[in-house]
């Protein structure tokens, strides 16, 4: 993708958002964007219809917000946008969606290489965890989407579905096989439009959401997998399939990217259905907490406009809002351990104590550094190689990472001791089945406070230890024959550490992947807070369908599994 096709898709970005926000007419949006080339003119019309068919479908419906729904969805991130999606085939059903955060128009959701830019903006929530012990009392920012389209909107545009170990768990600790690997492979192969080698044993074709290999890739990234050849690690063809099943291997990665452009799940999900009538779309606007009648989920209370408003639900409400927001809105509205709710004034309707409990993420360390000979570009997303591998043999799931990143990646500790240059690429280890758990809680009865989030990073010595032999494997790819043409020096560490060293280089250097997970934990025990059929346990008419329901968080990328869980969803409510 060149740079002139990046620059006409931002400015076509920009045309499509004057055209749904209304500041632009369809009749100059086709002219605009025929003069300069962006379209022709017979797609540039066909476009312009179906955008003001949405612009116009949800001025109207949010104008006239009806007191009913049939559902509720609360969050619009990977999850919500998959069952919104597939709800709104039975044009029956009035759907209301509710997303705290803006369209998803912003030229640096559009551009994948960007994605990093929209940390610390408006378009995430800004969550921040507690100082911990085992990151050397730092305090490591948790970046979630709030946006349409959730985390899908702002991340690295890594397609990676889960290990059949992931999902068999899943399926053990819920008694139920519908959410084992043979079964969700089935719903991915419906979800993805594979456009990499066929393969139809374990890719689909016809799908909504589009995935592809990266698209001319680096020398540096195939360079890397040419290293890991040499040193006898598995590579394969494809980052998913016969990975999940064989559980280790490194390859290029499936991104989310189509013609230089990220498609998220928005644009996957949302946008073929949002010139429907059944669908309304609310951007911007947040729930306070859920209306309940004894133990029946009647609706949600908004903060509008105009005050506070009630909005029912007469099939069921959906909680989507991801690892921090669903067990606050749960705590909210008296959902949760008792103790912590009368601490806020908070009467308890269920007494569920595992909510906000079971908190894990994944950890990036930033990172193993070399210095390049010459300053790269990246591509697609930064980030076009990983791989997983398993530490010991015995285990069931790999337990680190390796991902090449074509940036100078670091935490800002190691940054500030190393200060690497700005040609610099890294290998970051990852540790990908983490034993520590952390906890969100409520910080006060005010919904508009954030939860407090004690992530809990690296409390487990395992944790330790899996992130310090993922580093030692990155150094070891990093000093390779193959790699040797695009190494000028090791900057980072730059020696082989050991004992109290390499453990405070580890600490200081972690990082999150950013893939809060199990806050809402799915189980068949008494103490899980939904049970197979992601219903919360203690209420009616409630479910909830986002990462938050993970038993275990899965061992890649959460993006994928949270798609999987709200397609699921969508077969549950069916």
């Amino acid at each position: 993708m060149n740079n002139k096709s990046i620059k006409s898709g931002l400015m076509l970005e920009k045309l499509e958002t004057s055209l749904l926000k209304g500041q632009i007419s369809r009749r100059k949006f086709i002219q605009f964007a025929g003069a300069a080339g962006l379209l022709s003119l017979t797609a540039a019309r066909v476009w312009a219809e179906e955008l003001d068919a949405i612009r116009e479908n949800q001025r109207q419906r949010g104008a006239s917000l009806k007191k009913k729904y049939d559902y509720i969805v609360i969050g619009a991130g990977s999850a919500g946008c998959a069952l919104v999606g597939r709800l709104a085939a039975d044009k029956s059903k009035n759907i209301l969606l509710i997303e705290a955060g803006d369209w998803d128009t912003a030229p640096s959701i559009l551009d994948p290489r960007l994605w990093f830019t929209n940390l610390g903006t408006e378009r995430e929530w800004g969550d921040v965890s507690l100082p911990s012990h085992g990151v050397n009392g730092r305090a490591i920012a948790e970046h979630t989407g709030r946006v349409l389209g959730g985390g899908s909107s702002i991340n690295a545009s890594i397609w990676a579905r889960p290990f059949k170990a992931d999902m068999d768990h899943w399926a053990k600790m819920t008694g139920d096989s519908r959410w084992n690997y043979e079964s969700s492979l089935e719903i991915f192969k419906r979800i993805e439009n594979w456009n990499g080698k066929e393969n139809s044993q374990y890719r689909g074709k016809n799908g909504p959401v589009w995935c592809q290999p990266a698209d001319n890739p680096l020398p540096v990234a195939t360079a890397m997998l040419d290293a890991c050849r040499g040193l006898g690690l598995p590579v394969k063809d494809d980052l998913n399939g016969e990975r999940e099943v064989t559980g280790e291997g490194f390859a290029l990665m499936n991104h989310i990217i189509k013609d230089g452009q990220r498609q998220n799940m928005a644009r996957s999900y949302l946008y073929p259905v949002m010139a429907q009538k059944n669908v309304t779309v609310l951007v911007n606007t947040h729930v306070n907490k859920l209306v309940i009648d004894g133990t029946t989920v009647q609706g949600i209370e908004l903060e509008g406009s105009k005050g506070r408003i009630i909005v029912e639900a007469d099939v069921e409400t959906i909680l989507s809002g991801g690892g921090f927001n669903t067990p606050k809105l749960l705590m909210l509205s008296g959902i949760g351990d008792e103790v912590e709710l009368k601490k806020h004034n908070i009467n308890t309707v269920v007494h569920s104590p595992e909510v906000g409990k079971n908190m894990q993420d994944h950890i990036l360390h930033g990172g193993v550094l070399f210095e390049s000979p010459v300053q790269m570009s990246h591509r697609n997303s930064g980030a076009e190689v990983s791989g997983y591998l398993k530490s010991d043999s015995t285990l069931d799931l790999p337990d680190i990472s390796v991902v090449q990143i074509e940036l100078p990646y670091v935490s800002d500790v190691i940054g500030k001791e190393y200060n690497p240059p700005s040609s610099s690429w890294a290998l970051c280890g990852g540790m990908v089945t983490p034993k520590s758990r952390g906890r969100v809680t409520l910080q006060s009865s005010n919904p508009s406070d954030r939860p407090i989030v004690d992530a809990n990073f690296l409390d487990h010595p395992d944790d330790v230890a899996s992130l310090i032999k993922s580093i030692e494997l990155c150094q070891e790819i990093g000093s390779t024959q193959e790699l040797k043409k695009y190494v000028k020096r090791e900057v980072i560490p730059g020696k082989k550490l050991k004992g109290k060293e390499m453990e405070d280089f580890v600490r200081n250097g972690a990082t999150t992947y950013f893939h809060a997970s199990g806050t809402c934990r799915m189980g068949n025990d008494d103490l899980a807070v939904v049970d197979n059929e992601l219903r919360v346990n203690g209420l009616k008419k409630l479910r909830i369908a986002d990462s938050s329901i993970m038993p275990r968080i899965v061992s890649v990328p959460t993006m994928p599994a949270c798609v999987l869980i709200g397609e699921r969803a969508s077969d549950l409510l069916a």
